[in-house]
């Protein structure tokens, strides 16, 4: 079986800070075919990527993101634990014109913020237009059913918790795809019930080390993971 994609989630968070062009310009030089990032919204709705709906952990500053307008965040720096004064939170558009010369698969993980903000999610949504290898991924059912009434063809991922009921995949029209914890539901009930359902498969938390890595379940369609030169040289050895 040939080598299945590698996402480098949040980019490579080991050399840089977290959803930074650094951190993605990094992942593709490890060998990454795609980059996962997160979105969360701003009080004014810009979409900001950033894992945290609190800023405290990466700014330093108590913000509720979506209780601050952009024009406050945008004065805030990030990373410092890397020692590189002036990185800044990207906006997804600053990003998406990255991203869309250079056509990188990308995996977008839309965050508690979307709840209820069918406008904004719309607006990104219909900017996802511009990149031929995107899918929209989230722990919140109710976000990708607004992706797919917004755009039925665009792939979705749903994230699941240890309380979802993997059955109800096969009435799950609004889920294309499953983004799993390798270390929960590298499982056989969950790859049949996935496999049952007509859903593909990608897990995170991949480490590098896992022996499925050259010989994936058939429903396993990528690897999400902080280390995709490990990820790939394992894959690919």
């Amino acid at each position: 079986m040939s080598k299945l994609p590698i996402y480098a989630h949040r980019g490579v968070i080991t050399k840089a800070p977290e959803n930074s062009m650094a951190a993605f310009q990094q992942a593709l030089e490890e060998q990454a075919d795609g980059l996962e990032f997160d979105v969360q919204l701003t009080k004014d709705y810009v979409a900001i990527v950033t894992h945290d709906l609190n800023l405290k952990r990466l700014t330093g500053k108590n913000y509720q993101l979506n209780e601050v307008p952009y024009n406050q965040i945008r004065k805030l720096t990030v990373g410092k634990r890397f020692l590189k004064k002036g990185t800044t939170l990207l906006t997804f558009d600053e990003l998406l014109a990255w991203l869309i010369p250079q056509q990188i698969p990308v995996n977008i993980e839309l965050k508690e913020s979307f709840i209820d903000q069918f406008a904004a999610l719309e607006s990104l949504v219909k900017k996802c237009g511009r990149l031929q290898h995107v899918h929209i991924s989230s722990f919140h059912e109710d976000v990708l059913r607004d992706v797919k009434r917004i755009n039925p063809s665009l792939e979705t991922a749903f994230i699941p918790k240890k309380a979802f009921d993997w059955t109800s995949l096969q009435a799950a029209a609004h889920i294309d795809v499953i983004h799993a914890n390798k270390k929960r539901y590298y499982k056989a009930k969950y790859l049949n019930a996935a496999q049952q359902a007509g859903k593909k498969v990608r897990f995170y938390n991949i480490t590098g080390q896992e022996n499925c890595l050259k010989n994936p379940h058939q429903t396993v369609i990528g690897w999400i993971t902080d280390y995709p030169a490990v990820v790939y040289k394992n894959s690919v050895s």
